[in-house]
């Protein structure tokens, strides 16, 4: 829900002194919105309001008391100025007593309404912003817990996002394959401060038509859109997102790119136009062998997860199984760091990945590609059925017997497992 633009309400159901206060607070620049009633106000105010409520005690009807009562009611920390009579103290005590922030006395005095509406605005802000640090104070922990680790770059990617996630600013998402950038657009739209709903286009398998149309139809109520992959979007679509993040009337967009934005050849294959728009705030998500420190409680994290979802015990870890994943050099990043704690989970070998850094990626022969097809099989079922083998076996067609075999045959069992 977006809140309201105006600084003050003005409620009186006398035409003229609404129409004349509501002049003066235009031409002192302030923002005003009129109202007969108190129940039409009320249908409009919102607790996270960032005004003031201007409005007369004597009311046919609903009377600026009962207005007062229903407001500590529905937004308690705006505040709120009773309009009184002149030299009638009592009724302006009573309007304080009963949580008024204070009191005018007719006929106003310009100059006197004018300096403390703006000192009220001035409070109602410092305790908006307050409320908001407050949250962000919260937040910064329970964010830990989503992007976990405690290695310098870890943290200072959690500070770049907690910064950036209230602010309407587009944010672009760096870093290799694997490094959590899905999860990081999640937390920003978690952590912002809209209300609406968050969604994803993948330039990966959205078509170029598909992407138009997508753009087009986002709805309303969308407070952030995700673009993913955006190095996947040819020369022609680049210039069309670029139009398209120019515009005013969208949600706030937060981009992802899978390489370096400070990388030459990253920079040739984006458009000038879409690189000068991806480059006002970015984040670089860090790859875990920078990070090696957080392998362990990744890990962790990761096997809780997996056990909760599998419904399986969490299992015994030795050193001896630590021990060469702190060697690992990670070329699927966390990615890969959770499919080993969910192969732990279900009874896999960890079946770490080589990496090709350093070089060109080394060429498979087919029999090395037809097995990691296997394993990638196998892999899956077994995830599907909760490391089953037996279900395994009848989701895949074939004989436990032969399922046994496979799954030596790719290095997920030793002899003697069976």
């Amino acid at each position: 829900m977006k809140l309201d633009a105006a600084q003050v309400y003005v409620v009186d159901d006398d035409q003229d002194f609404r129409e004349a206060t509501c002049e003066l607070l235009e031409e002192e620049g302030l923002n005003p919105r009129a109202y007969s009633d108190g129940n039409a106000m009320l249908k409009r105010l919102d607790p996270e309001w960032g005004g003031v409520i201007l409005c007369d005690i004597r009311m046919v009807g609903m009377d600026g008391f009962k207005v007062l009562k229903a407001v500590r009611q529905t937004a308690p920390n705006v505040p709120f100025v009773m309009i009184t009579g002149h030299g009638d103290v009592r009724l302006a005590i009573a309007a304080i007593k009963a949580g008024a922030y204070d009191f005018l006395e007719k006929p106003m005095q310009p100059d006197v309404m004018i300096s403390l509406i703006r000192r009220t605005l001035n409070a109602r802000k410092l305790v908006i912003e307050n409320q908001q640090l407050r949250r962000r104070i919260a937040r910064r922990g329970s964010m830990a817990s989503q992007l976990v680790g405690r290695s310098e770059v870890m943290r200072a990617c959690r500070k770049a996002l907690l910064d950036l996630a209230p602010l309407p600013v587009t944010v672009t998402l760096y870093g290799e394959t694997g490094t959590g950038k899905s999860l990081a657009a999640r937390v920003l739209h978690d952590y912002g401060e809209g209300s609406g709903g968050f969604h994803v286009i993948n330039c990966t398998t959205v078509s170029a038509d598909g992407l138009q149309y997508e753009l087009d139809d986002i709805a309303r109520d969308t407070d952030t859109l995700f673009v993913r992959a955006v190095h996947n979007l040819d020369a022609n679509w680049q210039t069309w997102l670029a139009d398209y993040l120019r515009r005013q009337d969208r949600p706030r967009v937060i981009l992802s790119f899978t390489g370096s934005l400070k990388d030459p050849a990253a920079q040739t294959s984006l458009s000038d136009e879409l690189l000068y728009l991806l480059n006002v705030a970015t984040v670089e998500m860090p790859a875990l062998r920078e990070r090696s420190r957080d392998v362990y409680l990744l890990l962790e994290a990761f096997l809780r997860e997996a056990a909760a979802r599998y419904e399986k015990r969490l299992p015994y870890v030795t050193k001896e199984m630590l021990t060469p994943l702190g060697k690992h050099d990670w070329p699927g990043n966390v990615r890969e760091l959770r499919n080993v704690a969910e192969r732990m989970i279900i009874g896999l070998e960890m079946n770490l990945q080589r990496s090709s850094r350093g070089g060109a990626a080394a060429h498979r022969s087919y029999d090395e590609a037809m097995l990691n097809f296997e394993r990638d099989l196998l892999e899956q079922t077994l995830r599907e059925t909760a490391g089953v083998k037996g279900a395994a076996a009848d989701r895949l067609s074939i004989p436990r017997k032969r399922l046994y075999l496979r799954m030596k045959a790719v290095g997920f069992l030793k002899t003697g497992q069976e």
